[in-house]
């Protein structure tokens, strides 16, 4: 039996892909609550930017795997 060292396979994924979504989340949950204060209602600014921030999330993790699926 030959013991061949195990190579770590180099992954296809993109790591900006794999952290596109909490990102986004996060950033946008800021940044809205930075303007809600600025508006007068935090509460509804981290909200609408929580939810941009997912919709700009997910755009951008299916662009990962747009890319993902062209490397062979």
């Amino acid at each position: 039996m030959s013991h061949e060292p195990r190579t770590r396979r180099e992954s296809k994924f993109p790591f900006w892909g794999t952290i596109a979504l909490p990102g986004c989340a996060l950033w946008g949950t800021v940044i809205g609550l930075g303007v809600g204060f600025l508006l007068g209602n935090p509460a509804i600014g981290a909200a609408i930017g929580a939810g941009l921030g997912i919709g700009i999330g997910l755009a951008l993790l299916a662009a990962a795997i747009v890319v993902a699926s062209s490397k062979v």
